[in-house]
């Protein structure tokens, strides 16, 4: 019953009131002021069978320093508390109660930008979770759903790793599962346990961290490997640029991404340069300029092509300013990454 949220809450409610009736504020503020997950964390099978759970304090750094020396007779008096807010449950009990501190994680975004995004990264990691448990407790078949979730653990798998992170499923093939679970798990409660513990932690920090307030690429990159790695320092410098040199280095990555973005579309034979002059391969603006007359050509297309234009001159006089502020550096990648979005919707990279 304590997998389920509702008991979690009667247990917790439980708990305060009797913190409260002790005269245990200290205790009592803790517990209302951190973080709650109750895992499971052993089993004895003696006597019918016990389950055994784990109750984790997720507090900030601040207050698990403060408490920190005495931190064992803390966890032991809540331990108190909680195993008489669950006397009710015959075949379940909280063994422990531990204090854990909170840091703020960090994760660099950008670094996934083109491949997947935190939204789909974590959709994608909780069908590895739900087809996990499915095929070890009586639902999907392995042969039905097999190639699909190996094809989600490579993507994800290249994800983590582009983030710093390793992977804790080490179940690259769904077979791969099945001799583990048919050996070392008899019940289905154990394997769905086994699967929820494997990636909270990793999903817990993937949630609580945020992506960068800056427009995104939404457009596929694959096969612009070049492109892909110029946005992504884009992204990184902005982040972190703070003085006028920092700025200026962003609007040459823009110029220099903008020229990559020209010679991916660019064609000669296909898109002929508009004043009919001899240009060089780094003239992304002429480039552009008649790869956009062409394939937006028509009465109908005027005003993308005005668009287009429009945001092609903003970024290209913006990668030329001698004088840099945090504010034109903004501006900056923001029109070399919605010029990239154009030119990628056209070339039906969506």
């Amino acid at each position: 019953m304590l997998e389920k949220p509702e008991e979690i809450r009667k247990v917790v409610y439980t708990t305060c009131e009797i913190l409260k009736a002790d005269g245990k504020n200290q205790l009592l503020e803790l517990l209302n002021d951190s973080e709650l997950n109750v895992e499971e964390t052993g089993y004895d099978n003696f006597n019918g069978g016990i389950y055994f759970f784990t109750v984790y304090l997720n507090v900030d750094v601040e207050t698990f320093v403060k408490v920190r020396d005495r931190i064992e007779k803390i966890e032991a008096e809540l331990l108190e508390s909680f195993e008489i807010g669950t006397r009710h449950l015959e075949s379940e009990s909280i063994s422990s109660v531990r204090i854990v501190p909170k840091a703020q994680p960090k994760i660099d975004w950008t670094k996934i930008l083109g491949l997947t995004s935190k939204k789909d990264l974590i959709r994608d990691i909780e069908f590895l979770k739900n087809t996990m448990i499915s095929v070890s407790t009586g639902g999907q078949r392995i042969q039905e759903i097999n190639d699909e979730y190996k094809l989600k653990f490579n993507a994800v798998n290249k994800a983590l790793q582009r983030l710093g992170f390793q992977n804790p499923n080490h179940f690259k093939d769904l077979w791969d599962w099945y001799g583990k679970w048919s050996s070392d798990f008899i019940t289905y409660r154990e394997r769905r346990a086994f699967i929820r513990e494997l990636y909270s932690s990793l999903v817990q920090i993937l949630l609580e961290t945020e992506e960068a307030e800056s427009i995104n690429v939404t457009i596929d990159l694959k096969g612009w490997e070049r492109l892909e790695r110029s946005v992504q320092e884009i992204r990184k410098r902005q982040s972190e640029a703070s003085k006028e040199e920092q700025f200026q280095v962003i609007g040459l990555l823009c110029r220099e991404t903008i020229i990559t973005l020209a010679q991916s579309v660019f064609i000669e034979d296909k898109h002929p340069i508009l004043d009919d002059t001899q240009v060089s391969k780094t003239d992304a603006k002429r480039l552009l300029e008649a790869y956009i007359a062409v394939e937006l050509s028509g009465s109908s297309n005027k005003i993308l092509r005005q668009y287009a234009r429009s945001t092609l001159d903003l970024a290209n006089a913006l990668t030329h300013k001698r004088t840099a502020t945090k504010k034109d550096a903004s501006l900056c990648s923001i029109a070399t990454l919605s010029l990239i979005n154009f030119i990628g919707t056209i070339e039906g990279r969506i």
